[in-house]
């Protein structure tokens, strides 16, 4: 008790009352509470500085030692009950980015796909736009294929079979010089050149009164224009879609455009009334292809110009442009803010471009070789239920040879058919998957084919065999629809666009091919004999040799595809 009167007396309160003191570090501005350096208070039982984290509203960071031993700075008041937030550049630039919140570490990364079916495509709808050009451009092409196929009404100019094989020789004129051009032009650019040389098409077809030269010209600027712009926008289609809408995607703009051509081609052509001995001014069906291809070129200039985005997986491969990769990905999903998804799809991009680094020249292309074969003959399947054959097999029925009038009912029907199974297959594809729509399209068509031959020298069962084609169209729509996704994810990303290509271009030989043979009823006859067997080995060969991709990133799915022989399902 003697020594209370050695007990130094207790400071007076600095700042607020109810500021609390210092923990136990002298802070500039504060007085010094004598040579123990504790206020005395702080020695009382129970008493702690700091609460609990769990008090403060804060989740426990991860990866940082404890610090409450250090006391905040004199008037700092963190806001409680609110995460931290993290600003500046999401690249190098000025310092290292802050780590996401929930960065994935796995090696494959699942998104989570919430919501319905309309708010995911509303969520993903700009990645639809950035290719929606060249789906226009495809649009025009799907009119072209059924004017070359037989699908063009009565013409009073003289025509060759040239006239009729100009826009697939076209096709694979632009297809080869894609090669060329293969990520060292921007597909912006090359869109818009391909919009130009269409509505230029149009504009002369449209322009001209029953001239064959100018026909021929417009098919062959069309052609290449499609065949510029096919494989570097599936490939783009591809590498813009998240894993859920890529099938959906990639079948819309390609095999459900050029469906739609077919159909509006074959439904203005089928109703238009001819006249016998056309006057110099009046307005043909020629002069109506020329004016709907130069609207839809216009349309997709506009389109390619404002909404086309380049591809993220490029920016890094080519320029390792992160920040423009990340500004990609912004700009592909709704709302344009980075999330934590977008930092995940960069990440499954860097890899992609990894699995695919890995890869020589001579590995990525022997390892397209066995994918190339495999999409060559559904391609190849796609052209025979699709050319001049199916056509004067359906026009035998009914049709007059000087004249499409008065069978307008069938071969509408013949539009409506191919487009619809384009459709059915198209928008059930994430729930149906590529493999199983491909199966049942190719059995039933097989079926049809054998039965379609069997009757074809019975002149008095015409009307079966024209029903019986027109189911087969359905089907075959659904059959083939898969191979658009199929080709955007498949290939090797080293070789990728280059195999496209020839994929296409291997299609429009068959085009060709089928093209230059005349056709005869015991020729029709054998050609669906030889299609209903070419159909039922299609059907053995995708159970086996074709993989389902539905859900899966284009690394997976590149990696379904290394492997021949495969019964996933």
């Amino acid at each position: 008790m003697g020594n209370d009167k050695f007990t130094a007396p207790e400071p007076p309160p600095m700042g607020f009352a109810s500021a609390p003191p210092p923990l136990g570090f002298p802070q500039t501005g504060y007085p010094q509470p004598g040579l123990s350096g504790v206020w005395p208070h702080s020695q009382q039982p129970g008493y702690s500085w700091y609460p609990p984290p769990q008090q403060q509203g804060y989740p426990p960071q991860q990866g940082y030692p404890p610090q409450q031993e250090y006391p905040p700075h004199q008037g700092y008041n963190p806001q409680q009950g609110y995460p931290p937030q993290y600003y500046g550049s999401t690249t190098g630039y000025g310092g290292p980015p802050p780590p996401p919140p929930s960065y994935p570490s796995q090696q494959t990364v699942n998104m989570a796909v919430n919501g319905s079916w309309y708010s995911r495509n509303q969520k993903n709808k700009p990645q639809s736009y950035a290719v929606g050009g060249a789906a226009l451009i495809f649009l025009s092409g799907g009119m072209n294929i059924a004017w070359s196929i037989g699908f063009h009404g009565t013409l009073f100019y003289a025509t060759t079979k040239h006239n009729f094989l100009a826009w697939f020789i076209g096709g694979i004129i632009g297809a080869v010089l894609s090669c060329f051009l293969a990520n060292k032009v921007a597909k912006k650019h090359v869109l818009i050149f391909s919009s130009t040389l269409v509505m230029i098409g149009g504009i002369v077809i449209a322009s001209t009164k029953n001239n064959g030269s100018a026909s021929l010209a417009g098919s062959y600027l069309d052609g290449i224009a499609n065949g510029l712009v096919f494989a570097p926008f599936m490939a783009l289609a591809g590498e813009v879609s998240v894993p859920y809408m890529r099938g959906l995607i990639t079948a819309s703009i390609e095999q459900m455009c050029l469906g739609l051509g077919i159909f509006v081609q074959i439904l203005y052509v089928s109703t238009w009334t001819s006249e016998t001995y056309p006057s110099k001014n009046s307005f043909s069906p020629e002069n109506m292809r020329g004016v709907l291809s130069a609207v839809y070129g216009l349309l997709a200039l506009l389109i390619g110009s404002l909404l086309c985005i380049e591809s993220p997986v490029i920016m890094l491969a080519k320029k390792n442009d992160e920040q423009g990769a990340i500004d990609a990905l912004r700009r592909l999903q709704r709302p344009y803010t980075v999330t934590n998804e977008t930092f995940e799809q960069l990440a499954e991009h860097k890899r992609y471009l990894a699995h695919n680094k890995d890869l020589s020249m001579g590995q990525s292309i022997c390892q397209a070789i066995p994918t190339f074969i495999r999409l060559v003959f559904l391609r190849g399947m796609n052209v025979l239920s699709l050319n001049m054959f199916l056509y004067l097999t359906l026009g035998s029925s009914y049709a007059s040879w000087y004249s499409l009038e008065g069978t307008w009912e069938w071969l509408i029907g013949f539009g409506i058919c191919r487009w619809m199974g384009n459709f059915i297959a198209t928008f059930s594809m994430e729930w149906a998957g590529r493999k199983k729509p491909t199966i049942l399209g190719l059995l039933v068509c097989s079926v049809l084919a054998f039965v379609i031959a069997a009757q074809y020298n019975f002149y008095n069962m015409w009307t079966g065999i024209a029903i019986m084609t027109l189911f087969s169209e359905l089907f075959a729509g659904i059959a083939f629809t898969s191979t658009s996704p199929y080709l955007a994810e498949a290939y090797p990303l080293g070789v990728k666009q280059h195999f496209i290509a020839f994929t296409f271009v291997a299609e429009m030989l068959v085009f060709i091919i089928i093209g230059m043979i005349d056709w005869g009823v015991i020729a029709g006859a054998e050609y669906m004999y030889a299609l209903g067997g070419l159909y039922a080995f299609g059907f053995f060969l995708v159970i086996f040799c074709l993989p389902e991709t539905r859900g899966t990133n284009l690394r997976e799915a590149q990696d379904k595809f290394s492997r021949f022989f495969t019964t996933s399902s």
